[in-house]
């Protein structure tokens, strides 16, 4: 079995390989980035942790809003990546960095945490909630963009058939959606509201049983769904704002 690590690095491997592939370059219109900016208020001359920085897309925003932004990622060619590119473009307010989730307390306290689809690669999560918690200044804020464990036949269908047969997996072997008692980890240090933007659950079934195919349909029948606050509880997707 493939370690984490050693996925990331090789997925991140194939950017070195070209300058002008070095990063992603960020969406700036993103619904995800404009909802952690509404979160976080004004970031000029604060500091930022993006966590799980990857292909640097968020560093590069926040950057570009005028933080001071700490890039951390396990893999050491993202990071070197982003260090690269940087350097290319001389961007000197963006500062990546190899570290684990677990150890971001060896880190000076910042303003702000932001991490978009990395929380449910962090275990064992109660002890990177309580080194979150140190982290982040009195005062400060996190936010996270993450998928979503509280259905039980979505996870049903994760642990039987994702990987198996023709459906595909994404992402590293031991990655598993975020759990509700995940999030009552972080409950214990902060205030957290969890907000559901999208119903995100019958478009699944286009995505990994049906190539791409009713992708309309199954969206539609989502957006219906998600009308009802009951059932938009249980979507794949969901913020989470940290004060």
């Amino acid at each position: 079995m493939q370690q984490p690590q050693e996925f990331w690095n090789e997925r991140f491997r194939v950017r070195a390989e070209e300058e002008e592939q070095l990063v992603e370059l960020p969406d700036l219109n993103s619904p995800v980035y404009q909802r952690a900016v509404a979160h976080f208020g004004d970031l000029r001359g604060k500091t930022l942790i993006d966590l799980g920085c990857g292909s640097g897309a968020s560093s590069l925003f926040f950057a570009s809003l005028g933080a001071e932004v700490v890039s951390v990622d396990l893999s050491t060619q993202a990071v070197n990546n982003l260090k690269r590119y940087c350097i290319l473009q001389r961007i000197d307010n963006i500062h990546p960095v190899v570290l684990a989730a677990q150890k971001l307390s060896t880190l000076p306290p910042v303003d702000f945490v932001f991490g978009s689809m990395i929380l449910h690669h962090i275990e064992p999560f109660d002890q990177f909630a309580i080194a979150l918690r140190k982290a982040i200044k009195p005062g400060g804020r996190a936010f996270f963009f993450e998928n979503n464990s509280a259905s039980a036949t979505m996870m049903w269908f994760r642990k039987h058939v994702v990987g198996k047969l023709w459906v595909p997996k994404y992402g590293d072997d031991d990655e598993w959606p975020l759990a509700p008692y995940e999030v009552d980890h972080l409950r214990k240090h902060f205030n957290v509201v969890t907000e559901f933007p999208e119903m995100v659950f019958a478009q699944l079934v286009s995505l990994y049983l049906l190539h791409g195919h009713l992708r309309s349909l199954t969206t539609g029948f989502d957006n219906m769904l998600g009308r009802y606050p009951a059932v938009r509880k249980y979507s794949y997707r969901q913020y989470l704002c940290l004060a």
